[in-house]
């Protein structure tokens, strides 16, 4: 058995898997479910005093799309895309509270964490939210300033997204928080703001344990039959086909900030994509959109899978965390590596003309009976992508000789 265990904010999590604030959140017997598939911990579904919000989830809609981006109807692939609506929890936050102190007993009986989160309309009514939190015995807060939907409603005041894309609000608010509760706080972020970067140190300066990153982007899909959109209007969009849009952004915060801490939510389907999310920074990975298309079981899949991997490598959890991100090199120090040329194995080779057609440096030749590489070729590797053979080989590393020096 891998060591699975992390230190997140200052809790101990037996693994870093957790259920993400959405609909394997919604309740206490979904929360349950995913407490006892072996999550790490659970984030409850966010809270609001708003009703228009509460609303929302009552009409909750959703669709898998497909590569082509029309509802997938039983054939969902891999690298679907969830498209969808929902809010807050369902009832009142003080209701919502009771419940919770159940799903705290559940989780400590199964050594696993619940972390709530919240959305405020106001600065004070975020502060009444932490101090419930604090009150009932709940470890870490999560704040949604990621939440895709308020932006197209009529609301009484900025949330979600919204508060997310006005670092001065959100600055406000996780100083006001942080100043008024001894638990710790995390800003989940909206992707949909120029640098994430900028906007994780604006929130450890105000006080912030950490940042999610993130929660999903607003997209329009076009049902093209009858000229309307798909689900009536705007949706938020996600799944894992954005996973290098967050990983990109986790990576830049870990380099950046080091041991800020970072859960990363926004694009994992398997075990391997919950250690890329970690070898990119993250300490805690949150799923949504995979469990719920294969069921709240599949997090014991996920579980097992990462443990098998971190075993069989000899790692812990807490190796990996920003394993890949450390080594990525800037552009320049790229062009010190050098380059890979390619070469072609000619009893592999099918002439099946792939790599003729993609390559736009004129470097590959043929007589129409073999096919070769000159010295144009800058190592781009298109071809040895296109090749249907395994007939393109990059091994060969080259020094980078700048023409115009």
């Amino acid at each position: 058995m891998a060591d699975l265990s992390v230190n997140f904010c200052g809790v101990k999590f037996k693994n870093p898997i957790l259920a993400a604030s959405a609909e394997p959140t919604l309740n206490l017997n979904m929360m349950r479910k995913c407490i006892e598939a072996g999550a790490g911990g659970v984030v409850a579904k966010s809270i609001s005093s708003i009703y228009g919000m509460r609303k929302l989830s009552k009409y909750s809609t959703w669709r898998y799309l497909n590569e082509k981006h029309e509802v997938a109807r039983g054939k969902v692939p891999r690298m679907f895309t969830l498209y969808g609506r929902a809010g807050a929890s369902l009832v009142p936050p003080k209701e919502w509270m009771k419940m919770l102190k159940e799903v705290k007993v559940i989780a400590d009986a199964n050594g696993a964490v619940v972390i709530g989160s919240g959305m405020g309309p106001t600065i004070p009514d975020w502060v009444e939210q932490a101090k419930m939190f604090e009150d009932i015995g709940i470890p870490i807060m999560e704040c949604n300033f990621g939440c895709p939907h308020p932006y197209a409603m009529d609301l009484p005041a900025k949330m979600g997204m919204e508060i997310g894309q006005d670092m001065e609000l959100s600055s406000a608010i996780i100083e006001a928080i942080s100043s008024a509760v001894k638990i710790p706080v995390l800003a989940k972020c909206t992707q949909q703001i120029p640098d994430m970067v900028d906007m994780a140190k604006a929130m450890k300066v105000n006080g912030a344990a950490g940042v999610t990153i993130s929660n999903r982007f607003v997209g329009f899909v076009v049902d093209v039959e009858n000229g309307k959109p798909l689900i009536s209007g705007w949706s938020g969009v996600g799944g894992p086909w954005v996973k290098p849009l967050t990983l990109r952004w986790i990576s830049k915060v870990h380099v950046a900030m080091n041991e800020f801490q970072i859960s990363g939510s926004n694009g994992p389907y398997d075990w391997k994509d919950i250690a890329e999310f970690m070898m990119s920074g993250a300490t805690t990975v949150q799923v949504c959109s995979v469990i719920m298309l294969k069921g709240i079981a599949y997090i014991t899949e996920m579980v097992a899978g990462l443990n098998s991997f971190l075993d069989r490598k000899k790692w812990s959890a807490r190796d990996i965390i920003g394993m890949a991100a450390k080594q990525a090199l800037t552009y320049d120090q790229m062009y010190d590596l050098g380059r890979s040329r390619s070469t072609i194995d000619e009893e592999k080779c099918t002439m099946c003309g792939n790599c003729l057609e993609s390559c736009f440096y004129d470097a590959i030749g043929t007589d129409g009976e073999k096919v070769w590489v000159n010295d144009n070729c800058v190592g781009c590797g298109i071809c040895y992508s296109v090749c249907p053979s395994d007939a393109v080989d990059m091994s060969e590393l080259k020094p980078f000789v700048d023409p115009e020096k």
